[in-house]
This record gives C-alpha cells, structure tokens and sequence, in this order.
C-alpha cells in the first residue's frame, strides 16, 4: 500500500521542506501582522486575554484592522510548545501549508478519479511560488487555502458517498467551512 503512495510522500516532504527550512529565519523578521499573532497568542496563553484584556475574544483588535480569531488561537498552543519565536508564529501556516498540499492531492483525486492529475495538482500546489510565500509567513490567506481545500474534499466525499456516510462528510464539509470563516475575512464572502 505504502508503496502506490510513494510519490504522494515524495511530494509531501517536499512541501514541507520548502515550508520549514529555515522557517524562522526566512523572511528575516516578523511584520506588523505576525507580531500581533504572536503577541496576542501569548496573552491568551498567559492570561486568557488579548492585548486589550478581552477574555477569549472571537475578533481581535489588533492594529484596528480586527483580525478574525482562529489563527491567533492556532498559534497559542505553538507558542506552548516552542515558546514566543518567529518559528513559533509561522508554524501553524506551514502546517497547514503542507497539509493543503495533501488535501490539494485528495481533493483533485476525488473530483477527477485520475491519480496522475492529482500528483500533478499537488506538486505544483507544492512549488507553488505564491502558496510558498504564503505559508512562510502567518498570514491568514494560506490557512484559508487549507480550510476550503478541506471542505470541498469533505463536501465531494459527501456527494459521492453512500446515505449512512453522507452526515460524517457534510459535517466535516460543515466543520472545515465554518472554521474558515473564522480564519479570513474574504471567506465569508465566498463560502457561502
């Protein structure tokens, strides 16, 4: 079985060597955004708060540009683990950057039926230069990236599925299209 996958594995390391190499490093520093992520994340850790001590917020505040909040919770535990660091900030986007690059392959195998197109979806969602740059840095236009890969993969499952597993895929459609919506403004213009 491994060995039918051996390129999907292939093309996943290779995403995720793009996404984590030197991933605290490069860019050189954290913008305006990223800080607030970082910030913001490690109040809630410590406090429960954001930076302008609303307990648990769903928007926040931030530069006055109210960043949706998923993200910011994303990075939380992140932070736990690797303590406040670049690296720390930006993993939760080159997780999911990977992670949309498996999704990519499912996803277009689901809608296609054709395992060459799906490898070949997903190595260029790999190399790609725009979700590279993107999933270095911790934007929220990459984790969307994932969240509707996500939900379409979970919605196509659902459609194709036999009726005692329709409610499972629509509810992790559901799921994964709902968490976008919390992830990125533009979302909720084109989710629903």
């Amino acid at each position: 079985m491994l060995k039918g996958y051996f390129s999907l594995i292939l093309i996943i390391a290779l995403a995720a060597f793009l996404r984590f190499y030197q991933l605290g490093q490069n860019p050189p520093s954290l913008d305006w955004d990223e800080t607030a992520h970082g910030y913001n994340a490690y109040s809630i850790l410590k406090t429960g708060r954001d930076e302008y001590g609303y307990k648990l917020p769903l928007s926040f505040r931030s530069f006055d540009d109210y960043k949706p909040p998923l993200y910011t919770y994303l990075v939380v535990p992140s932070v736990a683990v690797f303590g406040l660091t670049d690296f720390a900030v930006r993993f939760p986007s080159a997780f999911l950057g990977v992670l949309a690059v498996l999704f990519t392959y499912l996803m277009v195998k689901e809608l296609f039926e054709k395992k060459s197109i799906a490898l070949l979806s997903a190595f260029f969602l790999a190399i790609s230069p725009w979700h590279l740059q993107f999933s270095r840095v911790a934007f929220e236009t990459n984790s969307a990236t994932f969240w509707s890969v996500l939900g379409t993969w979970a919605f196509l499952k659902a459609v194709k599925s036999e009726n005692h597993k329709i409610a499972y895929w629509l509810s992790l459609a559901s799921f994964a299209f709902g968490a976008n919506l919390f992830m990125y403004h533009n979302a909720r213009v084109f989710i629903p």
